[in-house]
């Protein structure tokens, strides 16, 4: 098994503290032995029936992780062959453990549920820590394994999959009951995933709107004497960009990475019409724009609509990667041939590094390629409108009445595991940008001490939570108070 796919990389976006108070990792067996006793014929259960202590969820979890589990041991054993025969092979057995595993964690936690069907259980279920080894941090739940390529679909479409993770979504992670909750814990707890997201996606709307008003309204051209000509606007502008640069990098870091240079290379000035710098702007805008509308959190489809919003984005989005792309570089070549050969027709000198003798070319030439140019234009933009006809027909499949396969069943699983990530991404004591630049005066303390082999003192690492609870948990609680005012 590959333990780094499961590993939690650690940044200043992942706590000091657990966010889950569902964390009994020092008593739960690791899921990896347990994997490799089950591969070569043993009970893969037998290791949390010891533990007397463990609930019927924790059980259900551990036996749900290490199913799970046996479906990557054998893909991975898959993508490490290089013999044909071997390859076929393994691709049938991983295709059949699939489908059994699939139905068999089903029947698991159908079971559970009409023996313990309650909230909790389920919660139980499916955010339970449970360590990969027996030495190590890294641990793993069942929710994180919905996000996995591999997981079968038979229970990423269970019904009560699809509940939880939206209830997870709308009122966050309750492992006990209300009454006996703290009032420090109901005021975290006002801090749900869709609050948390909604917050970021403020941040990059009002990063997006500042940089729109600086391209409509940029600064006069002047001549500057060292004075430092940015002001409130393009300082911020700056700082967000920073703060986006500091998070982990995706491709959502895309347009900070091209709006902080801007700025800070044209010092004491500012990027200004006519520039590359400003150009620059341009593309980070256009960039910020079309990353709001992915499926990817953070972006609109998610905070507007998850059930019908992500698909339909899904949709969009495997559509230009299944036919425009294609399409577009299949005539790439064709295309940039004509383009040339019209560009240089049409002009009076050929090129100037060819030799003199070459005279202008005739009419005839020119009307031949700029013919020719015109009819790859014609047929891309024909090809385009042929194939965008036929994907609805190409990724159809047998109907459904969830509306995360209203398109298709791919479309439908890509559209929840996306989802299922943003919740996992957004849950409880995370720092959106720019809140994460607070955590970095703490974040900054704690690993210079780490280094220099200073143990960390647990005020420190409660520092971090009460941060939290004063920037971003008051926000939080703010538009948790109007959302349901509304």
């Amino acid at each position: 098994m590959d333990e780094t796919r499961v590993q939690p990389e650690v940044d200043e976006a992942t706590p000091l503290l657990p966010a889950s108070s569902t964390s009994f990792t020092e008593q739960l067996p690791a899921i990896l032995p347990a994997v490799q006793r089950r591969l070569g014929g043993a009970n893969g259960s037998d290791t949390l029936d010891s533990h007397t202590s463990s609930s019927d969820a924790e059980r259900t979890a551990f036996l749900l992780l290490v199913q799970l589990h046996c479906i990557e041991a054998q893909y991975i054993a898959l993508n490490n062959s290089s013999d044909v025969w071997e390859n076929w092979q393994q691709a049938r057995v991983a295709s059949s453990v699939t489908e059994d595993i699939g139905r068999l964690a089903c029947e698991t936690l159908d079971q559970l549920l009409r023996n313990h069907g309650s909230s909790s259980t389920i919660q139980t279920v499916f955010w339970t820590a449970f360590p990969l080894e027996s030495t190590g941090d890294a641990t793993i739940r069942v929710i994180d394994m919905l996000m996995e390529e591999h997981t079968p679909l038979e229970l990423l479409t269970h019904p009560v999959v699809d509940a939880v993770v939206m209830n997870c979504w709308k009122y966050g992670i309750k492992t006990e009951s209300s009454q006996r909750r703290s009032l420090v814990e109901r005021f975290d707890a006002l801090s749900t995933p869709r609050v948390l997201h909604l917050i970021d996606i403020v941040g990059r709307l009002a990063f997006m709107g500042s940089l729109i008003h600086y391209l409509l309204y940029p600064p006069r051209f002047h001549i500057t004497l060292g004075r430092n000509e940015q002001g409130a606007r393009e300082t911020f502008l700056t700082f967000m960009a920073a703060a986006y640069l500091a998070r982990r990098w995706s491709m959502h870091t895309l347009p900070a990475m091209l709006v902080f240079p801007a700025f800070i290379m044209t010092l004491p000035s500012v990027p200004l019409p006519g520039n590359t710098s400003f150009s620059v702007l341009h593309i980070a805008f256009l960039l910020q724009l079309t990353l709001l509308h992915l499926p990817n959190s953070p972006s609109l489809p998610v905070a507007i609509y998850p059930k019908k919003a992500i698909p339909l984005s899904t949709l969009f989005l495997h559509g230009a990667t299944s036919v425009f792309m294609p399409v577009i570089i299949f005539f790439l070549p064709a295309l940039l041939l004509a383009a040339f050969l019209v560009s240089a027709s049409l002009t009076d000198t050929f090129l100037p590094v060819l030799p003199k003798y070459l005279d202008v070319p005739p009419m005839d030439s020119r009307f031949s390629f700029f013919t020719l140019f015109i009819t790859v234009v014609v047929s891309l933009l024909g090809a385009l409108a042929m194939s965008y006809a036929m994907f609805p027909t190409v990724v159809s499949s047998s109907a459904s009445t969830s509306k995360w396969d209203r398109y298709s069943r791919e479309i439908g699983l890509h559209a929840r595991r996306t989802f299922v990530e943003a919740l996992v991404q957004y849950e409880l004591y995370r720092f959106p940008v720019p809140f994460n630049m607070l955590q970095l005066l703490v974040r900054v303390p704690y690993v210079a001490l780490s280094l220099l082999g200073y143990p960390v003192t647990p005020f420190m690492k409660s520092m971090e939570r009460a941060v939290w609870r004063a920037s971003v948990g008051l926000v939080g609680a703010v538009i948790s108070t109007l959302w349901s005012l509304v």
